[in-house]
């Protein structure tokens, strides 16, 4: 398994994935429109078999020096419970060192703790769409938390 930026020929395959986990009422399109938006701030990167399958994908968005928000996160259906998408977060948390990471979490954060993830207080939470938690060191997130937390992405 390694885990590498995404060709552009395998974004509708990573859509189509993403859309069968987070259609949330919208049309293919409605939901491919909202998706690419993200393309122009951020990097995709997926995990993929020897065969180059993709097992899993997310994006990791650069807000601003040293913040970098990490979301539509998807593993495979076929693929889940084999640690995949934890091999997949690790690895593309280790391409930025030293920098803070805000996901925000629409399944039991105690799944994100294990990285080190932290539930931001209720006060700096931004939308009721998933919980925003913050990973970094405590210097960085001093510094990251003074200034506006991104909306949900």
């Amino acid at each position: 398994m390694i885990v590498r930026k995404a060709k552009s020929e395998e974004f509708s395959s990573i859509y189509k994935q993403g859309y069968k986990e987070w259609a949330k009422n919208r049309t293919f399109d409605q939901y491919l429109k909202d998706n690419q938006k993200e393309e122009k701030d951020g990097v995709r990167y997926v995990l993929v078999d020897d065969g180059e399958q993709i097992t899993a994908s997310l994006i990791m968005l650069e807000f601003r020096p040293n913040l970098f928000g990490i979301g539509s996160i998807v593993v495979d259906s076929a693929s889940r419970g084999q640690g995949l998408g934890k091999m997949l977060i690790e690895e593309c948390l280790r391409k930025q060192p030293g920098a803070a990471f805000l996901l925000y979490s629409e399944i039991d954060p105690n799944y994100y703790k294990q990285f080190g993830f932290r539930v931001l207080p209720d006060e700096l939470q931004q939308s009721p769409k998933g919980v925003c938690m913050i990973l970094g060191e405590e210097k960085l997130l001093g510094q990251i938390l003074r200034e506006p937390i991104p909306d949900y992405f």
